[in-house]
């Protein structure tokens, strides 16, 4: 129990890990932090017409790749049709909404083609397998190493610019993810800080409570600092 002052959202050595990364990010591979900007779910980022096939997806892949600066080839392919409650079922989420596939020549993202009806969550969902082939050479050299890849995973997403994305997408899917939604919040609060962001620009496309989280991280590193 703290007897003075405000729980922090998140544990010291989380918070650490977070800033070490984001860190790691801009001394070793700055070309990653230059080019990115905070995306958001408008026509600005995706140019793609509506639509829920196949053709769809893969314009929005391909658009997600520019923002990247992903040049290596990496292929995309819809899974069979899935039950919908499969959609929300936390313990095979991982499975069932999309997969990264490097066991090829060509690595290989799978998606479930249902999530085309949650545009958040597909962006989100192709964020961070995207991220997986972004990471995978250097999976050891982060902060944190391969136990902790697949945290890392999310929070580089959000180190990429899609972190308002990823915190909605997971109010939407009604699942925490490997990331909680406050780690995620404070993680989006040090790239708005760093990017010299206003956080105005992203509070319009968050809902209730993932807006909360990002007020709360946003007064919790005003104090800290």
């Amino acid at each position: 129990m703290r007897l003075f002052g405000k729980t922090p959202l998140i544990s010291e050595d989380l918070n650490d890990w977070i800033i070490d990364n984001f860190d790691w990010v801009e001394s070793e591979r700055p070309a990653w932090w230059a080019m990115a900007e905070l995306i958001r779910p408008t026509r600005e980022y995706f140019h793609a017409p509506g639509g829920h096939d196949h053709e769809t997806a893969l314009l929005v892949f391909e658009d997600m790749k520019r923002q990247l600066g992903t040049t290596q080839p990496v292929a995309l392919e819809p899974l069979p049709d899935l039950p919908d409650e499969l959609l929300h079922d936390y313990t095979r989420m991982s499975d069932t909404a999309g997969q990264y596939w490097d066991d090829a020549e060509t690595p290989l993202i799978t998606y479930n083609p249902k999530l085309m009806r949650r545009p958040v969550m597909f962006i989100n969902t192709l964020a961070h397998e995207l991220i997986h082939a972004r990471l995978a050479p250097v999976v050891d050299d982060l902060p944190g190493g391969a136990p902790a890849h697949e945290l890392a995973t999310d929070l580089h997403a959000i180190i990429a610019g899609y972190g308002v994305i990823q915190l909605e997408a997971a109010e939407q899917a009604g699942w925490a993810g490997y990331m909680s939604q406050a780690s995620r919040a404070v993680a989006l609060a040090e790239f708005l800080h760093r990017k010299a962001i206003a956080p105005d620009d992203a509070f319009p496309y968050l809902s209730r409570r993932p807006a909360s989280w990002l007020r709360k991280a946003l007064a919790s590193r005003k104090r800290v600092r």
